[in-house]
C-alpha cells in the first residue's frame, strides 16, 4: 500500500496548500466520501473551512472535519488537476505513477502521453486515483533503481574530461536514488559532516568503506536525522560535492565507477565465487 492515512482533521491548519487529503463523513453528498483531493489552501471566503480539489478537477469547501489527511508516497498513481499554462493546461486530466520527491515538486512517469514522458509537478497539482492507490507495478516494469542508464551516459561517466564526467552525474543523481545513496557512500569516506556521516552510517550500515550495502525505503527516516528527509538529503549533498564525485568516478574510488557500469550494483558483492 503506498499511502498513509491519519485522523479526520480537527483545524484549518492542518490542510496547507498542497497538502492530501480523503473526503470522509459528508451527509449532503455521500456519494464522495472516500474520494482523494488536494488541498487549496483556506477559503477566503469563509476561513473555517479548505478549498480542494478532486481528481475531477472540480473545487469544493469544506470543513476540515470531513477531511482526513492521506500522505502521498512513491508508487502511487495521480492525476494532474490546476495547471494554466498553455503547455501545462494540456495535461490536465492525465495520469501518471509518483516516482520520486525532488526539492518541491514530485517526479511523475505520466501513463497518457506518447512518447512516455516524466513531469514535475507542485503537490497542489496531483490528487490521488482512488481506484490506483493500492495498484502494484507491472510485474516486467523493473522499479526505478533496476533501469539501466543510457548507452550515452555510459559513454559519458567514462570520459576523460571530469565536467562531462560531472554533468553526466547530476543528471543521474536526479533521475536513479539509488546514485545519490552510493554517492554518499563515497564521499563520506572522505568528509567530515554530521548529516552525511548519518545518511552514510545507514547506507554502509555502519561499515565506512563507501559500498553501498542498506538501500534506504521510501520515506524512511535514519537514525540521527529523523527530522530530514533523507534522499533529498543524499541529492543535496552529491550535488554539492559532484566534482569530487567526477573524479571518483575516474579513479573508481570505492568502486562508483563499476557501481554505475554494472547497472546499480556493487561489484564486489556480485562476483561470482570461485568454483572449488
Amino acid at each position: 500500500i503506498f499511502l498513509g492515512e491519519m485522523a479526520e482533521g480537527q483545524s484549518v491548519d492542518e490542510f496547507p496548500l498542497g497538502q492530501h487529503a480523503q473526503i470522509c463523513g459528508l451527509s449532503s453528498k455521500p456519494e464522495l466520501n472516500d474520494q482523494y483531493c488536494v488541498s487549496k489552501g483556506i477559503n477566503p471566503d469563509n476561513a473555517e473551512r479548505l478549498l480542494v480539489v478532486t481528481s475531477s478537477g472540480a473545487q469544493l469547501s469544506l470543513k476540515p472535519t470531513n477531511l482526513r489527511v492521506t500522505e502521498l508516497l512513491p508508487g502511487s498513481q495521480v492525476v494532474v488537476v490546476g495547471l494554466t499554462s498553455a503547455s501545462g493546461s494540456k495535461l490536465n486530466g492525465k495520469s501518471g505513477e509518483v516516482l520520486s520527491w525532488h526539492g518541491d515538486r514530485w517526479i511523475v512517469d505520466m501513463n497518457d502521453t506518447e512518447p512516455k514522458e516524466r513531469k514535475s509537478f507542485k503537490p497542489e497539482n496531483v490528487v490521488i486515483v482512488p481506484e490506483r492507490v493500492t495498484k502494484k507495478r507491472k510485474a516486467e516494469e523493473p522499479p526505478p533503481e533496476e533501469k539501466k542508464m543510457k548507452t550515452s551516459d555510459l559513454r559519458d561517466i567514462e570520459s576523460s574530461d571530469e565536467t562531462v564526467v560531472a554533468r553526466c552525474l547530476l543528471r543521474l543523481l536526479r533521475e536513479f536514488e539509488i546514485v545519490a545513496q552510493k554517492c554518499i557512500c563515497v564521499l563520506a569516506t572522505k568528509t567530515s559532516m554530521t548529516v552525511m556521516n548519518e545518511l552514510a552510517a545507514h547506507l554502509t550500515d555502519k561499515q565506512a568503506d563507501g559500498l553501498l550495502r542498506r538501500q534506504l525505503r521510501p520515506g524512511e527516516k535514519v537514525k540521527g536525522i529523523e527530522e530530514l528527509d533523507a534522499q533529498e538529503q543524499a541529492v543535496l549533498l552529491c550535488e554539492k560535492k559532484v566534482r569530487s564525485l567526477a573524479n571518483s568516478v575516474r579513479i573508481n574510488y570505492c568502486d562508483l565507477y563499476g557501481f554505475l557500469k554494472f547497472g546499480f550494483k556493487e561489484p564486489k558483492f556480485n562476483r561470482k565465487k570461485p568454483v572449488v
